[in-house]
């Protein structure tokens, strides 16, 4: 279910409404409450180390669970994204990287308990912080350093995920 689906009373009001919301706006005929559905932010950053493999985690947890990922999650709020993707990564694997840049942005659809929540995932490019040596932490089954040829786009969790690796590759000749 879209998160608006849930929206079958006012959250000011109480009053029952006669439609559930359909778009991305909610307006309560009785009060005049407006909520605008929008999507969650989330970040994830595609790590290189100096020999030139990438730092990919195997998701621990569904959605996607067993799956490639870069380091990533939802960006809290009041947090950039520069400094969400830190956090994740810091939480994820336990190490620091340095300079970010970044690649591109793409919708997603979430699934977690029976919500689908529209996402915009926004995807960076790290490299490692020197002498940094990750670890397997938060919802992170494993991980492992490849060539950018070992990994499919097809191989990562999400569509956002394998729009924004191919991305990465054609602008860096195959990385």
């Amino acid at each position: 279910m879209k998160p608006s689906e849930f929206f079958h009373y006012c959250p000011r009001c109480g009053t029952k409404q006669a439609t559930v919301p359909s778009g991305g706006v909610f307006d309560c005929a009785s009060c005049g409450f407006r909520y605008f559905f929008n999507a969650g932010s989330a970040v994830a950053a595609f790590v290189r180390k100096d020999d030139g493999r990438w730092l990919f985690i195997r998701r621990a947890k569904d959605p996607g669970k067993g799956k490639l990922a870069p380091a990533g999650g939802f960006i809290d709020i009041g947090e950039t994204a520069e400094a969400a993707v830190r956090r994740e990564i810091r939480e994820e694997l336990g190490v620091e990287v340095r300079e970010l840049r970044f690649v591109s942005s793409h919708p997603n659809a979430y699934h977690y308990r029976e919500v689908t929540y529209p996402v915009l995932d926004l995807f960076f490019m790290a490299d490692l912080a020197e002498g940094a040596e990750p670890r397997a932490l938060e919802d992170v089954a494993s991980f492992g350093w490849f060539k950018s040829s070992e990994v499919a786009p097809e191989d990562l969790a999400f569509p956002s995920m394998q729009a924004a690796w191919r991305d990465l590759l054609e602008a860096n000749g195959r990385a």
